[in-house]
């Protein structure tokens, strides 16, 4: 059955409502009057991430617009996808911006690959669309079975207390609403309300990690726990909630330990001519996990947009450099980070190379990260978002190729 059109469809989700409304009330709270962007797959998640805002935004005072990228690589099923998508936008009379790429040429263009590439690709483009329709955030439907697949992938490639603590309801613009909702609660409530969705093809099979993890490695390990109920959705539902749940935990201790990191590394900035650079000595003083707290605020520092998570082999070679670094003013040394990225030791003081390049100053600034009314600013998108006016049917945008 079709759902009514209109201002009339607004359908209440009862399990997503509480836990949405109480991050918006916490870590993803916006200034009233605020334009949130949503970013809208067609997937149960970002459907129901949408249908809920629908019924919450006039409580918070938010106005809404959502935005759909076409990869241009899974044909008629993509295609398909973004008719669902502007389909239900309508029915919400929620803007909606949609556009077609050819995804694989602009990743040879760039130099990208894999899901990597593609959300690179997409996050540029959200950013961009935020920026024309004035939003302040752009949300996503991360769930708590997310948070207990990324959980799971940093354990075994390595991580430390930042990477245990996972996804964060907040980054700057980008807000995670759901991270506190499992799937099994997303799906209940869209068939108790005989709301369809879009599965992607793609994500039953095992080419990239995340989705070997979700289908051999989770199932597995409840196996191993003798965890078994009827429904698969239902039966992962209780890890991912404990998962989300000491992420939660690990996000507050390591934002504590991070404001202690944050003064050590004042304290270890030293003059390098006419940039800074930091005293190995002093780094190689501190305390283990203040010292690679601090080593990696000062990496997001260097690298600003191109600095990408820090594996456990990463952390180790840094590790060496800062001993060698310590060990007197004739000691040089390099380790590789990532992106072709080095931290190199010389004269007793570290510094960091980008590629292609000898060094780069660690800009000393200071900055709030993730405030509620940080708007996004910059450069303007090609696609032409919807109307913004109460009752008017939104506009569909024109689809930009490559």
């Amino acid at each position: 059955m079709t759902p009514p059109r209109g201002r009339e469809f607004r359908p209440r989700l009862r399990r997503l409502e509480p836990m949405l409304r109480r991050a918006f009330r916490g870590p993803c709270r916006l200034p009233a009057g605020s334009t949130l962007l949503v970013a809208v797959s067609g997937g149960a998640d970002s459907t129901a991430l949408l249908v809920t805002l629908a019924s919450l935004a006039p409580e918070f005072g938010l106005e809404l617009r959502a935005a759909h990228l076409h990869h241009g690589l899974r044909g008629r099923e993509a295609d398909a996808d973004l008719r669902f998508v502007t389909d239900l936008c309508d029915r919400f009379r929620i803007p909606v911006t949609a556009a077609q790429w050819d995804c694989a040429a602009r990743m040879r263009r760039r130099g990208l690959s894999g899901e990597g590439g593609l959300r690179t690709l997409r996050r540029g483009w959200l950013t961009r669309v935020a920026r024309v329709d004035h939003a302040v955030a752009i949300a996503t439907a991360h769930t708590a079975d997310d948070q207990l697949e990324t959980l799971l992938m940093r354990l075994a490639r390595g991580t430390g207390l930042t990477g245990a603590a996972g996804m964060r309801a907040r980054r700057g613009a980008w807000i995670k609403p759901m991270l506190g909702v499992t799937r099994a609660e997303i799906e209940a409530d869209l068939r108790a309300h005989a709301l369809s969705w879009r599965e992607d093809s793609s994500n039953a099979g095992s080419r990239n990690l995340r989705n070997r993890i979700r289908h051999v490695a989770v199932p597995a390990l409840l196996d191993a726990l003798e965890i078994a109920t009827a429904a698969p959705a239902a039966r992962r539902a209780g890890l991912a909630r404990r998962a989300g749940e000491l992420a939660e935990e690990l996000a507050h201790a390591e934002a504590l330990l991070a404001r202690a990191a944050a003064r050590a590394l004042e304290r270890a900035w030293r003059p390098d001519g006419a940039r800074r650079a930091l005293d190995a000595s002093l780094v190689a003083r501190l305390p283990r996990l203040i010292r690679m707290l601090s080593i990696r605020r000062a990496w997001r520092l260097a690298a600003g947009d191109m600095a990408q998570g820090l594996t456990r082999r990463h952390t180790s070679a840094i590790e060496s450099i800062i001993r060698s670094g310590a060990r007197g003013t004739n000691a040089r040394a390099s380790a590789t980070l990532p992106g072709g990225w080095a931290l190199r030791a010389e004269h007793g003081l570290l510094r960091f190379a980008p590629p292609g390049h000898e060094v780069t100053a660690l800009r000393h600034t200071t900055r709030r990260v993730g405030s509620p009314d940080a708007r996004l600013h910059g450069g303007r998108s090609r696609a032409r978002r919807g109307s913004t006016s109460g009752r008017a049917k939104p506009r569909r945008s024109s689809r930009a190729t490559a």
